[in-house]
């Protein structure tokens, strides 16, 4: 009587153990502009890979991604995919290499953007030293002349809908190399200023600044 009630009570674990594991279910998502890899850096917070009983797995090919989840997650997925998964801008990024020095006049080329150099800068006057418009796409070099011997070196990204990442924004002066470095993230229709340098050999502030554009889609 003793072992038959153990087996009963063992049984009943059992089927309580299986009964609180969730059902999961199965399904691909066509990949329409993101790469394999994108998108599971996207979804992978959503696959339970170390769910014990009933672990979520995640496999690729190169333009679509199959997921075993619960339906709840499957869902989650389509939604963030949904957000995502969108045609890449064509954008323009424009580059404006200004002076800063002691001079007060206003230049009407950067007009843009000076109001923002005077509340963040406390010099006397701007006025623009070289500019470039480079278009721009997903993993794109750029290596565009500026004018006053200097040029403008980054690599562009695109982070995600409406982010675009410029990793390693370089000044460089032909004469001294880089003079200024750094890695940003814009969206379209905004403007930022990267940044302050000396020009090579001359007591005279440049200001890097660049503005992205969206042209189409």
């Amino acid at each position: 009587m003793k072992q038959t009630l153990t087996a009963l009570m063992a049984t009943a674990t059992l089927l309580a153990a299986c009964q609180q594991q969730p059902k999961l279910e199965t399904r691909t998502f066509p990949l329409q502009n993101l790469e394999a890899y994108e998108a599971e850096a996207l979804i992978d917070p959503y696959v339970y890979g170390d769910r014990e009983g009933a672990p979520g797995t995640l496999s690729q090919s190169s333009r679509a991604i199959t997921v075993r989840e619960t339906r709840d997650n499957l869902d989650q997925i389509a939604r963030v995919l949904a957000e995502y998964d969108v045609p890449r801008p064509d954008v323009r990024l424009h580059f404006q290499l200004i002076e800063a020095d002691g001079f007060t006049g206003r230049d009407e080329r950067i007009t843009a953007v000076e109001d923002e150099l005077r509340r963040i800068f406390q010099f006397a006057g701007y006025r623009l030293a070289g500019e470039a418009f480079v278009a721009v796409t997903d993993g794109s070099e750029v290596e565009q002349d500026l004018g006053s011997d200097h040029m403008v070196r980054t690599r562009v990204f695109f982070a995600g809908p409406g982010t675009i990442r410029l990793d390693g924004v370089h000044l460089w002066a032909h004469e001294g190399g880089d003079r200024l470095t750094t890695t940003v993230n814009i969206r379209p229709g905004q403007t930022l200023v990267l940044g302050s340098a000396s020009r090579a050999g001359e007591d005279v502030t440049l200001l890097l600044t660049v503005r992205a554009e969206e042209t189409g889609g």
